[in-house]
């Protein structure tokens, strides 16, 4: 059975999950724009849908909040989006991702250390300063 997780913007709080997805709004460099729903399950990347913007395999892109429009960017790692997770304890954790597409790599923070690692394009990464990730 599919384990159910919760969302939420870290800058507003607001939720973010629609059925058994994360909706994001996203940028292209282009400057093109649209919306996109990541699977809800930490670790699957099989599906990512955006019905609104093509995107390409290695492209960067920029993640916002559709809520409040923030930059959901994890500084200083411009290459990671931040988001909230509350788990079944009503905990919250911080989640980070690749915000490039078609990269699998995901990481689960608690007590801002991480706590577990997923997709086959993890990495080690800095502990230190996923500790100044804002």
């Amino acid at each position: 059975m599919k384990k159910e997780y919760n969302y939420y913007c870290p800058t507003c709080s607001a939720s973010l999950n629609v059925k058994n997805n994360v909706v994001l709004t996203v940028r292209k460099e282009n400057g093109d724009s649209g919306i996109v729903f990541l699977d809800s399950e930490l670790g699957d990347y099989t599906k990512v849908n955006s019905s609104s913007i093509k995107l390409e395999k290695g492209e960067i892109v920029q993640l916002f909040c559709p809520v409040c429009h923030k930059n959901l960017l994890c500084l200083p790692d411009y290459n990671l989006a931040r988001l909230v997770m509350k788990d079944k304890d009503g905990e919250n954790l911080t989640v980070l991702f690749s915000v490039k597409y078609g990269e699998e790599s995901t990481y689960l923070m608690k007590n801002d250390k991480i706590h577990s690692k997923f997709g086959r394009h993890k990495q080690e990464i800095d502990f230190e300063s996923l500790s100044l990730c804002k």
